[in-house]
């Protein structure tokens, strides 16, 4: 079996974190985990963001799910349509999704001070979670704009790469353009690292306390706390996610725009689509997440484990 280091918090059992000995450590886990995750399930991503899109109007085309989407994108932009966005994406990992990771177990110390307890408050954790992604993503919102972007373009004309795009957009909308959708990202983001985090950590701490799960600290435990961690953050963030998709793809024209803002446009999307338009490209989300969240923590677990860095 894999074993693991951890905290041990007032002589008790161990807490199931994934904090290293070095914040920087913390961050270059995170940077790996991230980039790996993203260069795998972008062309999930794709799929997600074209299916929330097509629903408002804003995407041309017109898809009825996930099988009637892959075909179409396949069909009229080929494969390499499924990679859309996957250079800023790997920008947004590098970066977002670095601070993120990284920052997780430093807020939970900062949180809570020098109290030594044989597991940390849940509270804890969750408010650490809060911290790390909205810090991130508010920071680093810009690479989600241009990824969003990029994967949204049908013709795959709009920019050339990551930073034409960052400079046409800032040239044609200000830099405030970097940040439409940020209040949308950051509370999707906040909310996406408040759950996913903390349930990873919650349910790998029980699952190794109890008798009835016979893998111990294995990675067959840590596969099954990502996946579990993965649709409770899909689950939590994604009608958020839906609302800061459709906020960073519409128009700048004033007069073009459909949502003023988040309130906006989750009232406009309740009432033309129903609760469930605000789930619209769930299940592609999930099988973004899920493995995304999945190749994360395999890979934190291993580097943290083999590099030695484990605290």
């Amino acid at each position: 079996k894999l074993q693991f280091l951890y905290f041990i918090e007032g002589g008790g059992r161990a807490a199931m974190s994934i904090a290293t000995k070095k914040p920087w450590q913390g961050m270059a886990c995170g940077a790996a985990g991230s980039m790996l995750a993203d260069t795998v399930c972008t062309p999930l991503d794709v799929i997600k963001v074209r299916l929330q899109l097509s629903k408002s109007g804003m995407c041309e085309e017109k898809y009825s799910g996930v099988s009637e989407a892959v075909k179409k994108i396949y069909a009229k932009e080929g494969g390499s349509a499924f990679f859309k966005g996957l250079s800023p994406a790997l920008l947004r990992a590098s970066t977002y999704g670095t601070a993120r990771i990284g920052l997780y177990e430093p807020f939970k110390r900062l949180i809570a001070g020098d109290v030594e307890k044989k597991h940390l408050p849940l509270r804890h954790k969750l408010a650490a979670g809060l911290g790390s992604g909205a810090v991130a993503s508010f920071v680093f919102t810009p690479c989600d704009v241009v990824k969003i972007r990029m994967q949204s373009d049908k013709t795959g004309k709009r920019y050339r790469g990551v930073w034409h795009a960052l400079r046409s957009i800032s040239a044609a909308e200000s830099f405030s353009g970097l940040y439409k959708g940020a209040s949308a990202n950051v509370g999707r983001a906040s909310i996406c690292a408040a759950v996913e985090l903390t349930t990873y950590d919650e349910t790998k701490e029980h699952l190794i306390d109890s008798t009835l799960w016979p893998y111990e600290n294995s990675i067959h435990t840590h596969i099954l706390c990502s996946l579990i961690a993965g649709f409770a953050s899909t689950v939590a963030s994604h009608p958020v996610d839906l609302v800061k998709s459709r906020l960073m793809n519409q128009p700048h024209d004033a007069a073009a725009r459909l949502y003023s803002g988040p309130v906006d446009c989750i009232v406009k999307t309740l009432k033309a689509e129903g609760l469930r338009g605000t789930y619209a490209g769930f299940w592609p989300s999930y099988f973004r997440i899920g493995p995304h969240t999945l190749v994360i923590f395999i890979t934190v677990e291993q580097l943290r484990t083999y590099a030695n860095w484990a605290a």
